[in-house]
C-alpha cells in the first residue's frame, strides 16, 4: 500500500467508491471499527497499481464484488488530522454501479463485509449525511450531486483546523 510516515507527517494515496442503491436516494458507506466517524468504502493503493484496479481490488476484498461498473469523478488533495498526526491524502473517487441482482441491495442495517468485523457497512439516505460524522465532510455535498457530474472534478481541502 502506498503510504508514508515522516514523524507526526502521514502520506496516503487513497481510493474511494461512491455506491448507490437503485433508487440512487441511499450510499453505501463504512465505519473502521473501534472509529466514530463514516467514510466511503476504498483503501490504499498498492505500489505499480491503477487507481482503476486499486479500486476493483478494495471492493472484491472488502465486499466481495467482483463486477461492476466504475468512472472516475473525483479527484482529492486533502490535507487533515486525526490521531495527533497530519495527513496529505490523495484520493480517487470512483462511482461505482452495482450489478442489477446484487446482493448488497438486500442488506439492511449494519452489516459486516468479506474481512469480517474490521469493517462496518451501512445504506445511508444521502439527504442526511450530515448527520453523521462523515469524513471528509466536504465530500457530503459531491455525493448529493455526482449524477450531475459531467467531467471530472479536483478539489482541494484543508481540514487540519479540525
Amino acid at each position: 500500500m502506498i503510504s508514508y510516515q515522516d514523524g507526526n507527517n502521514k502520506f496516503n494515496f487513497r481510493v474511494s467508491a461512491i455506491i448507490l442503491d437503485k433508487s440512487k436516494k441511499f450510499v453505501l458507506i463504512h465505519q473502521i471499527k473501534d472509529r466514530n466517524f463514516w467514510l466511503l468504502p476504498g483503501g490504499r493503493t498498492e505500489m505499480l497499481e491503477s487507481t482503476d484496479s486499486a479500486i476493483a481490488r478494495e471492493l472484491e476484498e472488502e465486499l466481495g464484488i467482483k463486477k461492476c461498473k466504475r468512472k472516475l469523478k473525483i479527484i482529492i488533495e486533502n490535507f487533515f488530522q486525526l490521531n495527533q498526526q497530519t495527513y496529505h491524502e490523495l484520493g480517487f473517487s470512483y462511482l461505482v454501479e452495482l450489478p442489477k441482482n446484487s446482493p448488497l441491495f438486500k442488506k439492511e442495517g449494519i452489516f459486516v463485509g468479506i474481512e469480517g468485523e474490521k469493517y462496518l457497512f451501512k445504506w445511508h439516505r444521502i439527504d442526511k449525511l450530515e448527520e453523521l460524522d462523515f469524513r471528509p465532510e466536504f465530500l457530503v455535498k459531491e455525493i448529493k450531486n455526482i449524477n450531475k457530474l459531467t467531467k471530472i472534478k479536483q478539489i482541494i481541502a484543508d481540514e487540519r483546523t479540525r
